[in-house]
């Protein structure tokens, strides 16, 4: 895509301009020498302090559009000087963009904004929630759904996160392996022999890295709140490995019975009775299967290999050995997927009376094995993708679920979300704690981040893992106590000053 940029504001940076282009142009890339018919024009000055100008021209082939702002804007809460630019930029871009493509997108000009963690914003200093749909439809023009989408859930994130301490944390686990990969995923998880024959050696190290992780954690007097394993596909392990792992978790952290304990079974394909028991008897609550879809049509389109049958039998398991908490993935505008069987999808899994269900849309993926350009999926109106998450929206409504989780990613069809629901008293703490950012999450495994929280949450540490498994197995350098403890040090200073 050929973009330019006039920015004489100095606020705002680059990729910021790419992002928002991409809630019109998902997929395209802007590299020199990348051939696009699609252009954008960016121009953005300040006259006076907070009144800005911004015009932006849109084009694609012979067509074009343009659109303008110039003024000041006083939002309810003073924010920084971005805001005041992201807000000009916002306005003009989304006037370009129904000029253009002839429609306007459900979340306004929100890019690189966690909408909840904002409507938590709002409403912990006093505005009610319809005062903060209010300003999310006039701040960021996002939709009265969608506004109020995100109060519901940060009400009860509001909740859940009220008796959380600074010195509380999380955990995650890293397995990053699947016994086969879908067409639409890009993540870094793996599905061939050469690397299944990793496992082994995989495990050793990881085993290794949580014994040093409790011990930072026991030292630097952390109290675990939530455990999550996650990948990939963690029930790719056989039953012996799943007990070794978690032993070795519950002798290397303070695991009480106020502790939430995820595992993520994932694939049907994967699952067993004896994995279960072994999951279950080393006192997880928790767990996951995720089907994505429960059509076999849809299923063989999108290279999942299992079958929906194999679904309902791993449910029935499950269900039978009597975890706290069952989740279930569903994802919304996959390629073959229709209003019938997309509706049917979620009529299988609010049947199964899962505690938990899931609902993702489909984000186009570079590294995915689906080439999406041409087949249509590359569609940021996506009206079948948005009637979908907003029936499932209604329809959990009705059989008793809330939102209480959310998060958006970019090139999703339709300008989607994807948002977890549960039955009361059945939220998931540790998507919480990970998805805003509003505790300490220690991790380890391949491709794992953790991220120190500082006590007032104004800052981060993040220390990465290698993402591939053969690196992670000869990464000798990870999180150190002293490191850890620096940081916590230092920001506990800093709010005293």
């Amino acid at each position: 895509m050929k973009l330019v940029i006039d920015n004489r504001t100095g606020y705002l940076n680059d990729y910021y301009f790419q992002t928002l282009c991409l809630l019109y142009f998902p997929g395209e890339k802007f590299k020199e020498g990348f051939e696009s018919d699609n252009y954008a024009y960016f121009y953005l000055e300040e006259t006076e302090k907070n009144i800005l100008t911004a015009r932006v021209t849109l084009g694609s082939g012979d067509k074009s559009a343009e659109g303008y702002f110039s003024g000041a804007y006083t939002p309810s809460i003073p924010m920084n000087d971005d805001f005041y630019a992201m807000n000009a930029l916002g306005k003009a871009f989304l006037e370009a963009g129904r000029g253009l493509f002839g429609f306007g997108l459900p979340w306004g000009y929100i890019t690189g904004l966690r909408p909840v963690k904002r409507a938590k914003y709002y409403l912990d200093r006093g505005y009610s929630a319809e005062q903060v749909i209010e300003l999310f439809n006039r701040d960021y023009e996002v939709s009265r759904e969608k506004s109020t989408l995100s109060v519901e859930t940060a009400t009860i994130q509001q909740k859940m996160l009220a008796d959380i301490k600074p010195n509380d944390c999380g955990m995650y686990v890293s397995i990053p392996f699947c016994p086969t990969r879908c067409d639409y995923c890009s993540f870094v998880s793996y599905s061939n022999q050469k690397l299944f024959a990793l496992i082994p050696e995989y495990l050793e190290k990881l085993m290794r890295d949580i014994r040093d992780l409790g011990e930072i954690i026991n030292r630097l007097g952390m109290n675990l709140r939530a455990i999550y394993i996650g990948g990939g596909t963690p029930s790719i392990l056989d039953e012996y490995q799943i007990d070794r792992l978690l032993k070795c978790i519950n002798s290397s952290v303070a695991v009480t019975g106020d502790t939430e304990y995820t595992f993520e079974a994932g694939r049907p394909d994967t699952v067993t009775r004896e994995k279960l028991l072994a999951v279950k008897e080393n006192g997880v609550k928790r767990i996951s299967i995720n089907p994505q879809t429960t059509s076999d049509f849809v299923l063989e389109k999108i290279g999942r290999r299992h079958t929906a049958k194999q679904f309902f039998e791993a449910a029935e398991v499950a269900m039978n050995i009597g975890f706290d908490c069952i989740n279930a993935d569903l994802i919304a505008a996959l390629p073959g997927d229709t209003e019938v069987t997309f509706k049917r999808s979620l009529e299988d899994v609010i049947g199964l009376g899962f505690s938990n269900i899931t609902v993702h849309t489909l984000s186009i993926k570079n590294a995915a094995n689906i080439r999406f350009v041409g087949d249509g999926y590359y569609d940021p109106e996506g009206d079948f993708a948005r009637a979908s998450v907003e029936y499932a929206r209604n329809r959990l409504k009705q059989s008793g679920y809330a939102p209480y989780y959310l998060y958006r990613q970019k090139n999703t069809v339709g300008n989607a979300e994807n948002t977890g629901y549960t039955l009361p008293n059945k939220e998931n703490l540790y998507n919480v704690l990970m998805m805003e950012e509003h505790s300490t999450v220690f991790a380890c495994g391949a491709g794992s981040i953790t991220k120190l929280v500082s006590p007032n949450r104004d800052n981060i540490l993040r220390h990465a893992f290698q993402k591939y498994p053969f690196e992670y197995l000869r990464e000798e350098k990870s999180l150190g106590y002293e490191e850890a403890r620096a940081f916590f040090d230092k920001h506990r200073k800093d709010e005293t000053v």
